[in-house]
């Protein structure tokens, strides 16, 4: 072997490490999320779903219906869908309490938002880029991602294994656990514990 194939030989070992360590950052990277102040979509968006008490109502809205995705077999009634030329349809989900200095929504309400693109798209025909979660400080641009759409699948998978057998396996941690609203109550993983470091 000579100097050259030797140099192009590292070369290419090089070029596939670094593709591999981008691969790796890519399929492990956790969904970024955009906070904001909180609003509703305003101009460029047209309002055609309502699950929120109207005293005016607005011709092409549908108001207060249970929607239905078959294919995942679930139900919601979102609070608000609107629909953008480029985004197709944006479910809204208002929550009544605050998120203060977390950097991303609360896991339920995200999966809750996730059943809702699925809806949406099922009952309306059109993809949807994008959702919000709105808190009463602040809120949430979600995008419809296919990593959104797996964890979906796996919590309603395992919701239903629960609901066959009774019996349920907890994901325990600090992280999980810290802002639950079973913590100090119902929960059997709420006490207190010294992390290991």
């Amino acid at each position: 072997m000579d100097f050259n194939q030797l140099i192009y030989i590292a070369a290419a070992t090089v070029i596939i490490y670094i593709l591999a360590k981008i691969i790796s950052v890519i399929a492990g990277r956790k969904h970024k999320f955009v906070k904001q102040p909180p609003k509703l979509p305003g101009r460029g968006y047209e309002l055609i779903y309502s699950d929120q008490k109207q005293t005016e109502r607005e011709d092409g809205v549908i108001y207060s219906t249970l929607l239905n995705c078959e294919k995942l077999d679930i139900s919601g009634k979102p609070d608000y869908i609107f629909r953008h030329k480029k985004k197709g349809g944006v479910p809204v989900e208002l929550k009544s309490g605050e998120i203060k200095e977390r950097n991303e929504p609360h896991y339920g309400d995200l999966m809750q938002l996730a059943a809702y693109f699925a809806i949406s798209e099922e009952y309306f025909g059109e993809k949807c880029a994008e959702g919000l979660i709105i808190y009463k400080d602040f809120m949430f641009r979600v995008k419809n991602t296919n990593r959104l759409r797996r964890k979906l699948k796996g919590v309603l998978n395992d919701m239903r294994d629960m609901l066959k057998t009774g019996e349920a396996e907890p994901a325990a941690s600090f992280v999980a656990c810290k802002n639950c609203i079973c913590k100090g109550t119902v929960c059997e993983y709420c006490e207190e514990k010294p992390m290991n470091v």
